[in-house]
């Protein structure tokens, strides 16, 4: 049952933070926030991964905010903020597989709209909905 919580307290996250970020370009910090609040609370209560993984998980997104600060912001704060919550109810290895498909799939719409001359390789996407999608497929998936 707590995993079944954990699972929805991501969807929702990524579903909200998807449609802020489609719509103004930015994620609200308060909304990832109340995400790892509530994914901390539920930690205690789910056995299928250790405080360790759950710690790894963290830092998936901790890299991600790192890299961002590098860039000067070319990749957004708030992506790494929310692998940081993300992290906390996948563990290293759920939030390592949710950050691939997810530039899996970034990688491959950037591709084709460059091959489409809909955009330029200057053009910036909003990365959260990626994350969003990867999410559901993974949860369909298993």
């Amino acid at each position: 049952m707590p995993k079944i919580i954990m699972n929805s307290i991501i969807g929702v996250m990524l579903l909200l933070c998807t449609i802020q970020d489609l719509k103004q370009k930015e994620v609200r910090i308060w909304m990832i926030g109340i995400g790892a609040i509530l994914l901390c609370i539920c930690v205690p209560f789910c056995n299928s991964f250790s405080l360790i993984d759950c710690i790894g998980g963290i830092l998936v997104g901790g890299s991600v905010v790192l890299i961002s600060k590098a860039t000067r912001g070319k990749v957004g704060m708030g992506d790494g903020l929310i692998l940081c919550a993300t992290g906390i109810g996948l563990g290293l290895w759920g939030n390592l597989e949710l950050f691939a498909f997810a530039l899996f799939m970034a990688a491959v719409l950037c591709i084709v709209l460059l091959i489409l001359r809909l955009v330029d390789r200057k053009k910036s996407i909003p990365f959260v909905p990626f994350l969003f999608l990867s999410y559901l497929g993974i949860l369909f998936v298993k």
